[in-house]
């Protein structure tokens, strides 16, 4: 071959080689997008399902309370009891007796009858449904109420779909299977395409790419709900660019982040399970502790145990992957993780301070599960600490079943063993509750904290929520305290403890330990 052409052929191989690389990886950078928004629109679809799954799992609870009663609808005691239903259930207003299409009475206080219309569905369990409801002239927005059976249920429609998303322009949709119409019992969005409500088999999901969005459809294994969310597609564009312009320079680097990009996409598209027994296997999980100080010293006495994921692109938060991992009932891998890193840490803490204490999230599942402690025996075992030096915390999600877990928590609190209500006040548990289980502490959500000082609807909560956790002989320790201000209003008050970003965020052992130890050396020189 003259010398000329072989130069050109040799040319147009070197700039097919750096060419290749570069426009494989945008392709792949193309469809790792669209998988990415499959898996946010697949958890907003999730998320937004176990809410109104909840909310009907409140409803059939709250029902079977009512008939069990046999109050006479509407007489003091049957009101007191609506009330504590009303109190006793997150994502219920109100509940209230109706008969025929007649709202009698409510759990506020509302004993002059509404009529409510003819309902705008009846679902195949024989619901009422009756949508965009004003009962007074005062509310400032419809709600929706749920009857059967002389028994009703007041919600919120905005709820299942009052979820942080990645922006306004998503769409999102729950909606009723049975009906002829797919009436929607909440909406977000006006973009909805026909084809999106189409059903599905009870307790699967679907994704397709549809008008310009990536939209998926999560359909409740028990109930006749479904959800659809969908994703602009604009949004795979956008980080298509973003994969451009990090590519482009590194064109001989393309065929390594070619093999990359490929395993990642094959992840995204396997399911949650197998995602995350992959990340398990890597290690992509592990565990920051949050400092718990005692407020009048300021001494460490404690940390919670944390467990973050890390994936190769990004930390994924724990509100995403520990409610699906529950749901998928594999949330005692996790737990299995984080028993493992308090196993190896805990004894450099207790050489510090031997009464160091590690707060330990449990789910419904660890509760129920005979396992739990045989794993705490061996935790103390391998680490020579004692049954003072582990908390067991659980939200009130775990509580719901307290009937199954209550053995187990008496159990561990006659080993030893310290037992909290985390984030109280935004889950299932009443009054009730709290008294017919043994507990030692009660967590005093963030949420409750932040409105310390404050005009907010909610700012005497904390109050109150105080002086019920001291007529119950429960410990409090606040969650979230940011500001000197709400230490010293929660203090004054008779809160021993606390944690936040106050006195530290979420950090590695090391760094606890460099604390604990700064912590403990202070108090032993104040005594001096």
């Amino acid at each position: 071959m003259p010398h000329r052409p072989r130069v050109a052929f040799a040319l147009a191989v070197g700039l097919a080689a750096i060419c290749a690389p570069i426009l494989a990886s945008i392709y792949l950078a193309w469809h790792q997008s669209l998988a990415a928004q499959k898996a946010l629109s697949l958890a907003y679809a999730h998320d937004s399902l176990r809410r109104v799954e909840e909310a009907a799992n409140q409803f059939a609870v709250a029902k079977h309370r009512v008939d069990a009663a046999k109050f006479t609808p509407c007489s003091p005691s049957d009101i007191d009891l609506l009330r504590q239903i009303d109190l006793g259930s997150n994502y219920i207003q109100a509940a209230g007796r109706t008969s025929g299409n007649t709202l009698l009475c409510t759990s506020q206080g509302v004993t002059t009858p509404t009529f409510l219309g003819k309902p705008s569905l009846i679902s195949s369990r024989g619901v009422a449904e009756y949508f965009n409801v004003r009962l007074s002239t005062q509310q400032w927005h419809p709600l929706d109420v749920f009857a059967a059976g002389g028994f009703a249920i007041i919600v919120d429609p905005n709820l299942p779909t009052d979820i942080p998303m990645e922006g306004s322009d998503v769409e999102l949709s729950v909606f009723v299977l049975s009906a002829p119409n797919r009436d929607r019992l909440a909406v977000q969005g006006a973009s909805f395409q026909p084809a999106w409500f189409e059903p599905i088999a009870a307790g699967t999901e679907a994704t397709l790419l549809d008008h310009g969005y990536l939209v998926s459809r999560v359909r409740s294994a028990k109930w006749d709900l479904a959800v659809v969310a969908a994703v602009p597609e604009h949004y795979a564009v956008q980080h298509v660019r973003h994969f451009a312009l990090i590519f482009a320079p590194f064109g001989v680097l393309c065929g390594i982040l070619f093999a990359w990009a490929v395993n990642y996409i094959t992840q995204l598209r396997s399911s949650f399970p197998a995602i995350l027994r992959r990340a398990l296997k890597r290690k992509e999980f592990y565990v920051e502790y949050q400092p718990i100080v005692h407020l009048d010293s300021r001494r460490i006495i404690g940390a919670e145990a944390l467990v973050r994921w890390k994936s190769p692109l990004a930390n994924i938060p724990p509100d995403h992957f520990i409610p699906l991992a529950e749901d998928r009932g594999l949330i005692h891998l996790i737990t299995e993780e984080v028993l493992a890193a308090v196993t190896r840490d805990l004894p450099q803490l207790i050489a510090i301070d031997p009464d160091f204490e590690v707060a330990i999230n449990m789910s419904t599942g660890d509760l129920r599960s005979g396992r739990t402690l045989e794993r705490l025996n061996q935790l103390l075992y391998a680490t020579g600490a004692l049954p003072h030096n582990i908390g067991i915390e659980a939200t009130e999600r775990a509580f719901l079943h307290h009937s199954e877990t209550a053995q187990l928590i008496g159990t561990l609190r006659s080993r030893g063993f310290r037992v909290s209500i985390d984030d109280f006040g935004t889950g299932y548990s009443s009054l009730a509750c709290l008294q017919s289980l043994s507990l030692d502490t009660l967590k005093i959500d963030k949420a409750f904290v932040e409105t310390i000082n404050t005009d907010g609807a909610t700012s005497q909560v904390v109050v109150h929520i105080i002086e019920m956790a001291r007529s119950l002989h429960l410990q409090t320790i606040a969650e979230g305290v940011e500001t000197e201000a709400q230490a010293e209003f929660l203090r004054r008050r008779g809160v021993r403890y606390a944690q936040g970003w106050l006195f530290g965020k979420s950090m590695p052992v090391a760094s606890l330990l460099k604390k604990l130890t700064a912590s403990t050396t202070d108090s032993v020189a104040g005594h001096v």
